[in-house]
């Protein structure tokens, strides 16, 4: 497998884990801190620092961030799906050094 799917591959996956993770921690914080009782005392279990994000600045932030996730997954997947391009053929382009010699000398 070439360089570039294994990249596009590990660039796909590791976002997606990523993103899996984010979207389990903080949206569920948001709401088991404004829950119940029961769901509060789980909450500081869960969370021992007893940190809160407050909903008005992390909703946007929290799809801002799925959104830019979701972008680098595309471009890993784009990476590991495209076909690496033909090499070139230097050959076959005709590149002559009198033709660059002659060049300079007119400057």
């Amino acid at each position: 497998m070439a360089k570039d799917k294994i990249y596009g591959y590990s660039i796909f996956l590791i976002t997606i884990l990523l993103l899996i993770l984010y979207t389990l921690y903080v949206p569920i914080q948001a709401w088991l801190s404004s829950g119940p009782k029961e769901l509060q005392d789980l909450m500081i279990q869960l969370n021992p620092l007893n940190l809160q994000v407050a909903d008005l600045v992390m909703w946007p932030v929290y799809l801002a961030t799925l959104l830019i996730g979701f972008i680098i997954a595309w471009i890993g997947i784009t990476m590991a799906t495209t076909p690496p391009p033909e090499p070139i053929d230097l050959d076959d382009l005709n590149l002559d050094d009198e033709e660059f010699e002659e060049e300079e000398s007119k400057d």
